[in-house]
């Protein structure tokens, strides 16, 4: 995904008018490089009201997408990703909050993610393990079976 072209490998999938929407929005609509989606977060938390649909929906895919990559780098590239990662998904906490959730608890999702991995919920800090175990899984992989 270097070159950022986005497939969909199994063609009769493809060529479903959802997942041609789903590689327009991939492909056309969110941000693919650390800098544009530091700038669609600064964007995002600019406002105190809820985004639109579509916005919500680029959040969501935009997260997604971050995922992959995480999954695909390695080393100081994949912990970018990792941070990014994170951000996002408080974003879309903080988006999900902002039409019903107190203002005490909108500061408490930022405490939380200001948090380091130690201190952090096991529900979250048990990320970490995954990201690390995925690591050394990958290895292990290329590496092959040894005779």
């Amino acid at each position: 995904m270097a070159n950022e072209t986005i497939t969909i490998q199994d063609e009769e999938l493809a060529s479903l008018r959802p997942a041609k929407r789903l590689l327009q929005i991939l492909q056309h609509e969110i941000p693919k490089n650390p800098a544009g989606i530091e700038e669609h977060l600064d964007y995002l938390s600019q406002s105190d009201s809820p985004i639109t649909p579509k916005e919500f929906e680029q959040l969501i895919f935009t997260t997604v997408y971050c995922a992959y990559q995480v999954r695909a780098n390695q080393g100081l590239e994949k912990n970018l990703w990792i941070n990014l990662f994170s951000q996002l998904v408080i974003e879309i906490i903080r988006e999900v909050c902002k039409s019903f959730c107190p203002k005490e608890s909108m500061d408490s999702i930022q405490l939380l993610a200001s948090r380091p991995w130690q201190e952090m919920p096991i529900y979250i800090s048990a990320l970490k393990k995954f990201y690390q175990s995925s690591l050394a899984m990958t290895h292990r992989d290329q590496e092959g079976p040894h005779a």
